[in-house]
Protein backbone atom coordinates (compact mmCIF):
# COMPACT_ATOMS: atom_id res chain seq x y z
CA UNK A 1 0.00 0.00 0.00
CA UNK A 2 2.92 2.32 1.30
CA UNK A 3 4.68 1.65 -2.52
CA UNK A 4 1.20 1.97 -4.15
CA UNK A 5 0.79 5.42 -2.57
CA UNK A 6 4.93 6.85 -3.26
CA UNK A 7 4.22 5.92 -6.57
CA UNK A 8 1.15 8.49 -6.65
CA UNK A 9 2.71 11.40 -5.17
CA UNK A 10 5.68 10.52 -7.55
CA UNK A 11 3.16 11.07 -10.48
CA UNK A 12 1.30 14.03 -8.74
CA UNK A 13 4.93 16.08 -8.61
CA UNK A 14 5.44 15.14 -12.18
CA UNK A 15 2.24 16.61 -13.34
CA UNK A 16 2.42 19.41 -11.01
CA UNK A 17 6.20 20.34 -12.48
CA UNK A 18 5.02 19.88 -16.13
CA UNK A 19 2.39 22.35 -15.79
CA UNK A 20 4.03 24.64 -14.10
CA UNK A 21 6.68 24.33 -17.08
CA UNK A 22 3.70 25.04 -19.25
CA UNK A 23 2.97 28.12 -17.58
CA UNK A 24 6.24 29.37 -17.61
CA UNK A 25 6.44 28.71 -21.90
CA UNK A 26 3.09 30.72 -22.26
CA UNK A 27 4.27 33.53 -19.79
CA UNK A 28 7.31 33.84 -21.63
CA UNK A 29 5.76 33.81 -25.39
CA UNK A 30 2.64 36.61 -24.06
CA UNK A 31 5.58 38.91 -22.76
CA UNK A 32 6.76 38.93 -25.87
CA UNK A 33 3.65 41.08 -27.08
CA UNK A 34 4.33 44.99 -25.58
CA UNK A 35 2.37 46.67 -27.95
CA UNK A 36 -1.72 46.72 -28.15
CA UNK A 37 -1.43 46.18 -31.87
CA UNK A 38 -0.76 43.19 -34.02
CA UNK A 39 3.21 43.83 -34.97
CA UNK A 40 3.77 44.66 -38.64
CA UNK A 41 0.75 46.28 -40.04
CA UNK A 42 0.11 49.71 -41.95
CA UNK A 43 -3.37 51.26 -42.95
CA UNK A 44 -4.52 54.31 -44.37
CA UNK A 45 -7.41 56.64 -43.55
CA UNK A 46 -8.61 60.07 -45.24
CA UNK A 47 -10.75 62.65 -44.50
CA UNK A 48 -11.58 65.89 -45.34
CA UNK A 49 -9.84 68.04 -43.36
CA UNK A 50 -8.91 72.10 -42.07
CA UNK A 51 -12.07 72.98 -44.74
CA UNK A 52 -10.44 72.75 -47.85
CA UNK A 53 -7.85 70.11 -47.92
CA UNK A 54 -7.52 65.76 -48.14
CA UNK A 55 -6.26 64.72 -45.21
CA UNK A 56 -4.36 61.74 -44.72
CA UNK A 57 -3.19 59.49 -41.59
CA UNK A 58 -1.28 56.47 -42.17
CA UNK A 59 -0.89 54.41 -39.03
CA UNK A 60 2.00 52.07 -38.96
CA UNK A 61 2.73 48.75 -35.41
CA UNK A 62 6.66 47.62 -35.44
CA UNK A 63 7.78 44.91 -34.49
CA UNK A 64 5.97 45.22 -30.87
CA UNK A 65 2.93 46.29 -31.73
CA UNK A 66 4.07 49.66 -31.25
CA UNK A 67 2.23 52.41 -33.08
CA UNK A 68 3.12 55.24 -34.74
CA UNK A 69 1.40 57.76 -37.27
CA UNK A 70 1.93 60.16 -40.22
CA UNK A 71 0.19 63.12 -41.23
CA UNK A 72 -0.41 64.47 -44.44
CA UNK A 73 -3.08 66.90 -46.47
CA UNK A 74 -2.74 67.15 -50.31
CA UNK A 75 -4.14 70.64 -51.75
CA UNK A 76 -7.47 70.23 -53.59
CA UNK A 77 -8.00 71.91 -57.32
CA UNK A 78 -8.47 75.31 -56.31
CA UNK A 79 -5.03 75.75 -54.96
CA UNK A 80 -3.33 73.05 -57.40
CA UNK A 81 -4.89 75.30 -60.19
CA UNK A 82 -3.44 78.90 -58.96
CA UNK A 83 -1.24 80.99 -60.86
CA UNK A 84 0.68 83.97 -61.42
CA UNK A 85 -1.40 86.53 -63.02
CA UNK A 86 1.49 89.07 -63.34
CA UNK A 87 3.23 85.83 -65.48
CA UNK A 88 2.17 87.01 -69.65
CA UNK A 89 0.66 83.58 -70.20
CA UNK A 90 -2.10 84.15 -67.64
CA UNK A 91 -4.77 86.95 -68.58
CA UNK A 92 -8.18 87.91 -67.36
CA UNK A 93 -9.74 85.09 -69.92
CA UNK A 94 -7.71 81.89 -69.08
CA UNK A 95 -7.73 82.45 -65.37
CA UNK A 96 -10.92 82.96 -62.89
CA UNK A 97 -10.54 84.68 -59.70
CA UNK A 98 -12.15 83.53 -56.38
CA UNK A 99 -11.55 84.91 -52.62
CA UNK A 100 -9.18 83.10 -50.12
CA UNK A 101 -7.59 85.00 -47.82
CA UNK A 102 -7.45 87.93 -50.62
CA UNK A 103 -8.17 87.35 -54.19
CA UNK A 104 -6.77 84.34 -55.84
CA UNK A 105 -6.63 83.75 -60.03
CA UNK A 106 -6.63 80.18 -60.91
CA UNK A 107 -6.30 78.66 -64.35
CA UNK A 108 -9.98 78.20 -66.19
CA UNK A 109 -9.18 74.80 -67.87
CA UNK A 110 -7.70 72.19 -65.96
CA UNK A 111 -7.72 68.19 -66.40
CA UNK A 112 -7.56 65.59 -63.85
CA UNK A 113 -7.52 61.91 -63.98
CA UNK A 114 -6.94 62.32 -68.55
CA UNK A 115 -10.66 64.09 -67.62
CA UNK A 116 -10.84 68.07 -68.71
CA UNK A 117 -12.77 70.84 -66.49
CA UNK A 118 -13.88 74.69 -66.70
CA UNK A 119 -13.70 76.68 -63.82
CA UNK A 120 -17.23 78.40 -62.51
CA UNK A 121 -17.25 81.23 -60.01
CA UNK A 122 -19.66 80.23 -57.48
CA UNK A 123 -20.16 83.26 -55.45
CA UNK A 124 -16.95 84.70 -54.38
CA UNK A 125 -15.43 80.92 -54.53
CA UNK A 126 -14.47 78.36 -57.43
CA UNK A 127 -15.80 74.98 -58.55
CA UNK A 128 -14.45 72.66 -61.55
CA UNK A 129 -17.17 70.73 -63.51
CA UNK A 130 -16.29 68.84 -66.75
CA UNK A 131 -16.12 70.99 -70.09
CA UNK A 132 -17.71 69.48 -73.29
CA UNK A 133 -15.85 69.58 -76.37
CA UNK A 134 -16.45 73.46 -76.59
CA UNK A 135 -14.86 74.34 -73.29
CA UNK A 136 -18.18 74.81 -71.72
CA UNK A 137 -19.15 73.74 -68.11
CA UNK A 138 -21.56 70.30 -69.30
CA UNK A 139 -21.73 68.49 -65.93
CA UNK A 140 -23.15 69.57 -62.57
CA UNK A 141 -20.48 67.48 -60.14
CA UNK A 142 -17.92 69.88 -58.27
CA UNK A 143 -14.63 67.71 -59.10
CA UNK A 144 -13.64 68.13 -55.04
CA UNK A 145 -16.61 66.65 -54.04
CA UNK A 146 -16.26 63.90 -56.51
CA UNK A 147 -12.26 63.70 -55.37
CA UNK A 148 -14.47 63.87 -51.55
CA UNK A 149 -16.38 61.23 -52.37
CA UNK A 150 -14.85 58.10 -50.62
CA UNK A 151 -11.86 56.37 -49.21
CA UNK A 152 -10.56 55.42 -52.72
CA UNK A 153 -11.49 58.78 -54.59
CA UNK A 154 -9.41 60.23 -51.97
CA UNK A 155 -6.29 57.47 -52.11
CA UNK A 156 -6.76 57.74 -56.20
CA UNK A 157 -6.38 61.90 -55.46
CA UNK A 158 -2.97 61.10 -53.41
CA UNK A 159 -1.71 58.47 -56.11
CA UNK A 160 -2.89 60.67 -59.37
CA UNK A 161 -1.23 64.34 -58.63
CA UNK A 162 2.12 63.08 -57.79
CA UNK A 163 1.92 61.10 -61.22
CA UNK A 164 1.37 64.14 -63.28
CA UNK A 165 -2.45 63.65 -63.76
CA UNK A 166 -3.75 66.91 -62.35
CA UNK A 167 -2.76 69.48 -65.50
CA UNK A 168 -3.59 73.24 -66.34
CA UNK A 169 -3.77 74.62 -69.74
CA UNK A 170 -3.83 78.00 -71.09
CA UNK A 171 -6.25 77.50 -73.30
CA UNK A 172 -9.03 75.18 -73.81
CA UNK A 173 -7.68 72.32 -76.06
CA UNK A 174 -3.74 73.58 -75.67
CA UNK A 175 -0.96 71.84 -74.17
CA UNK A 176 -1.19 70.24 -70.88
CA UNK A 177 0.83 71.27 -68.05
CA UNK A 178 1.33 68.96 -64.89
CA UNK A 179 1.34 70.39 -61.71
CA UNK A 180 3.75 68.77 -59.79
CA UNK A 181 4.28 72.31 -57.22
CA UNK A 182 2.00 74.85 -55.72
CA UNK A 183 3.41 78.44 -54.44
CA UNK A 184 3.77 76.65 -51.08
CA UNK A 185 6.45 73.96 -52.20
CA UNK A 186 4.78 70.30 -53.03
CA UNK A 187 1.30 69.17 -54.08
CA UNK A 188 0.61 68.25 -50.16
CA UNK A 189 1.83 69.96 -47.27
CA UNK A 190 3.92 67.51 -45.87
CA UNK A 191 6.37 68.48 -48.82
CA UNK A 192 5.19 72.11 -48.82
CA UNK A 193 7.95 73.76 -46.50
CA UNK A 194 5.74 77.45 -47.18
CA UNK A 195 2.92 76.57 -46.10
CA UNK A 196 1.99 77.96 -42.55
CA UNK A 197 5.99 78.60 -41.79
CA UNK A 198 5.68 80.28 -39.32
CA UNK A 199 5.43 80.46 -35.12
CA UNK A 200 4.15 76.73 -34.11
CA UNK A 201 4.23 76.10 -38.37
CA UNK A 202 2.15 73.16 -39.88
CA UNK A 203 4.86 70.93 -39.40
CA UNK A 204 5.82 71.46 -36.20
CA UNK A 205 1.61 71.31 -34.98
CA UNK A 206 1.83 67.51 -36.93
CA UNK A 207 5.22 66.17 -35.01
CA UNK A 208 3.20 67.06 -32.17
CA UNK A 209 -0.21 64.97 -32.91
CA UNK A 210 2.36 62.06 -33.93
CA UNK A 211 4.35 62.44 -30.92
CA UNK A 212 1.15 62.12 -28.59
CA UNK A 213 0.09 59.60 -30.23
CA UNK A 214 2.91 57.62 -30.46
CA UNK A 215 3.54 57.98 -26.69
CA UNK A 216 -0.69 57.67 -25.43
CA UNK A 217 -2.41 56.02 -28.02
CA UNK A 218 -5.46 57.09 -29.56
CA UNK A 219 -8.38 55.40 -27.11
CA UNK A 220 -9.72 58.47 -26.71
CA UNK A 221 -13.41 60.47 -27.27
CA UNK A 222 -13.48 63.97 -28.86
CA UNK A 223 -14.78 65.18 -25.15
CA UNK A 224 -11.22 64.63 -24.34
CA UNK A 225 -9.79 67.15 -26.07
CA UNK A 226 -9.64 70.70 -24.77
CA UNK A 227 -8.36 73.76 -26.23
CA UNK A 228 -6.72 76.04 -23.68
CA UNK A 229 -9.00 78.91 -23.49
CA UNK A 230 -6.13 81.69 -22.26
CA UNK A 231 -3.03 82.26 -24.64
CA UNK A 232 0.27 81.47 -22.83
CA UNK A 233 2.87 84.03 -22.85
CA UNK A 234 3.99 83.28 -26.37
CA UNK A 235 0.17 84.07 -27.55
CA UNK A 236 -0.22 80.24 -27.84
CA UNK A 237 -3.66 77.84 -26.93
CA UNK A 238 -2.11 74.35 -26.86
CA UNK A 239 -4.39 71.32 -27.08
CA UNK A 240 -4.82 69.04 -24.29
CA UNK A 241 -6.42 65.30 -24.30
CA UNK A 242 -7.46 63.45 -21.22
CA UNK A 243 -5.44 66.60 -18.96
CA UNK A 244 -1.69 65.98 -21.23
CA UNK A 245 -0.94 68.75 -23.28
CA UNK A 246 -0.11 67.69 -27.02
CA UNK A 247 2.34 70.96 -27.82
CA UNK A 248 -0.27 70.90 -30.60
CA UNK A 249 -2.12 74.54 -30.97
CA UNK A 250 -3.60 74.37 -34.70
CA UNK A 251 -8.02 75.02 -34.52
CA UNK A 252 -8.15 71.73 -36.65
CA UNK A 253 -6.62 69.43 -34.07
CA UNK A 254 -9.97 67.23 -33.73
CA UNK A 255 -10.01 66.53 -37.26
CA UNK A 256 -6.60 65.31 -38.18
CA UNK A 257 -6.60 63.17 -34.35
CA UNK A 258 -9.48 61.62 -35.65
CA UNK A 259 -8.29 60.61 -39.20
CA UNK A 260 -5.40 58.64 -36.82
CA UNK A 261 -8.22 57.25 -34.83
CA UNK A 262 -9.81 56.13 -37.98
CA UNK A 263 -6.71 54.31 -39.50
CA UNK A 264 -5.70 52.69 -35.81
CA UNK A 265 -9.37 51.48 -36.10
CA UNK A 266 -8.50 49.41 -39.18
CA UNK A 267 -5.76 48.16 -36.95
CA UNK A 268 -5.76 43.75 -35.67
CA UNK A 269 -5.22 43.99 -32.11
CA UNK A 270 -3.65 41.46 -29.57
Amino acid sequence: MKRIMAIMIALLIMISVSCANGEKEGSSSESMITGAYVPGQSETAYGYTHGGYVGMAKVITDDNGDLSVMLDEAFLPHTLALVDIEAAEWTEENTITYESHGPKSAAKYIGYNDKMYVGVSAGSSLTYVEADEMGMASGSTDLEKAILRNQGTMAAFYALVPAGKFVIYTEFGGEAMAVKTTSYGGVSKAKAPGYWAFGQTWTGNMEAIQTFIAENGVQFAESDMMRAKEEDANGLKFWSVADAVTGATNSDFKDYFGLAQHAAGKLKTN
